[in-house]
């Protein structure tokens, strides 16, 4: 009798009969109390801040999957995205994730990655500038010359934007662009950009003032700027994947952030050079600014064109526009001044990074199709 008591169980509202697995009464909908006395309410009270926890994640990444052209949220999962961080790698499996883009070393499709990605190198490329800071550090103590002092400013402000770029430059598991043109992107695409910049401000009457207004232009001056310049590298290259895209526009956010980091070195007015506290914060805060937003609006251009050639009537598209207005809007609220809470900051941070992942799965699920169509047209 015991175990035939619970397979079910009985609702104390009506007196119907219902399975024990069954959370609310089948007749009239009351939550149903178990013979542990544990309620489907208080139960599902309990699990009310979770549930609405993941809702708010998952709700932004379906939305942001949804102009993809993808359904449903999508799984972030930082212990497997960052999963190969804290394993051992040799040096020559370093060597390798740079040895890629030539015609010898790009694989074929079948046999890209097309189910996760898993950056560790960039990690080690941040320790190692990082350590070099450190050496600075100590020769200043021994020789506090003003050049030692700018080169031990300069490697920190650096650091992030150089292992942010090395991460994206992993991420692209089509491995078809070399680290040689990587670099020169993200030289010759930053200085560009800051040109670009300063171009749009003039036009649109940016006076450096950060009250709304001031971060909005900032923002759409800024924004729009990086990606003109990631698009002439797209259209030269005749990008069409979407890894590819990110990774394009991750070099030149990348050069964009390090130029501008080192730019703000030094205080206009009183020509001093910022502390080594005011260098840390600004360039620990680069893991979420010009090279996300760059790489961001830089695939969304090319998910927009697709596998035609670039032209101007793709700026144009929803899909596009969807991506630039939301990196524009995360770059005003990030330079707003009335709001200067470092927990607006991590908020800001968290959301350009669920762009940045739903972008990476729709990459990986770009590369399935793309699998199965050459494997549709070998069957035939």
């Amino acid at each position: 009798m015991a175990e035939e008591k619970q397979d079910f169980v009985f609702c104390t509202q009506c007196g119907a009969k219902n399975s024990a697995s069954a959370k609310f009464c089948t007749h009239c909908g009351h939550p149903l109390t178990h013979l542990d006395g544990t309620s489907t309410s208080a139960a599902s009270n309990a699990e009310e801040p979770q549930r609405k926890r993941k809702s708010v994640i998952d709700s932004t990444t379906s939305k942001i999957n949804e102009w993809t052209g993808g359904k449903g949220a999508v799984k972030v999962s930082l212990k497997g995205f960052f999963g190969q961080v804290f394993k051992h790698h040799t040096e020559q499996e370093a060597e390798d994730i740079f040895a890629v883009g030539t015609e010898k070393t790009t694989p074929s499709l079948d046999e890209v990655v097309n189910d996760q990605v898993q950056p560790w190198l960039f990690s080690r490329i941040l320790l190692f500038i990082f350590l070099v800071a450190v050496l600075l550090g100590v020769l200043s103590e021994f020789n506090p010359r003003m050049g030692v002092v700018v080169s031990l400013d300069t490697t920190i402000t650096i650091a992030v934007p150089v292992s942010a770029l090395v991460l994206f430059f992993e991420t692209n598991v089509y491995k078809n662009i070399s680290f040689y043109q990587v670099m020169k992107i993200t030289l010759v695409g930053g200085v560009l950009s800051l040109i670009a910049t300063m171009i749009l401000d003039n036009l649109l009457g940016d006076n450096g003032q950060l009250d709304l207004v001031g971060a909005l232009l900032t923002g759409v001056s800024e924004e729009v700027a990086k990606v003109l310049v990631a698009a002439y590298f797209i259209y030269k290259l005749n990008i069409k994947r979407i890894f590819n895209g990110m990774l394009i526009g991750a070099a030149v956010g990348s050069g964009f952030a390090a130029f501008e980091n080192v730019m703000y070195m030094i205080d206009d007015q009183t020509g001093q050079l910022s502390t080594i506290p005011e260098v840390l914060i600004r360039t620990l805060f680069s893991i979420s600014d010009h090279t996300e937003w760059c790489a961001i609006s830089a695939a969304a251009l090319v998910l927009a064109k697709g596998t035609a050639d670039l032209t101007s009537s793709d700026f144009f598209k929803a899909t596009f526009l969807k991506f630039l207005g939301s990196v524009i809007l995360i770059h005003a609220l990030w330079d707003w001044e009335f709001i200067t809470t470092d927990l607006k900051n991590i908020v800001l941070a968290i959301i350009t990074w669920l762009f940045v992942f739903v972008l990476i799965h729709a990459g990986l699920r770009e590369v399935k199709e793309l699998q199965m169509k050459t494997k549709e047209k070998q069957t035939e």
